[in-house]
């Protein structure tokens, strides 16, 4: 398993590897700890719905307006998720509106923050 670091405000802390329980715990943390993925603002966990297959582990913008897809797996992953993930991507590019939807239902939306 790869090495963990962990980002503070006093610098870089390696962790001891251990993988989660379960993908949903480790989804979960990310989503509740939002400084881990600083760039970026976590809109949703879970998206379901939408002429889509699949469903995305977590919805963002980041700082420059950029819908970002995370796809989060609890073992180590291979090119074979690439697929998984642009097909996200196209759902995401091709349905404009629900991305807006999403970003219309969130509730402290840094006012900072616009998305098109």
């Amino acid at each position: 398993m790869a090495n963990l670091f962990w980002k503070t405000k006093d610098g870089v802390k390696s962790l001891l590897a251990k993988p989660f329980k379960t993908e949903e715990e480790f989804e979960k943390l990310i989503f509740a700890t939002p400084e881990i993925l600083e760039d970026i603002f976590l809109i949703k966990r879970q998206v379901r719905g939408g002429n889509k297959s699949g469903i995305p582990d977590i919805v963002g913008i980041d700082n420059d307006g950029n819908v970002c897809i995370v796809e989060m797996k609890n073992v180590t992953v291979d090119a074979s998720i690439i697929p998984q993930v642009l097909q996200y991507a196209f759902w995401a590019e091709t349905n404009p509106d629900s991305i807006k939807s999403l970003w219309l239902e969130c509730e402290n939306k840094p006012d900072d923050l616009t998305i098109s």
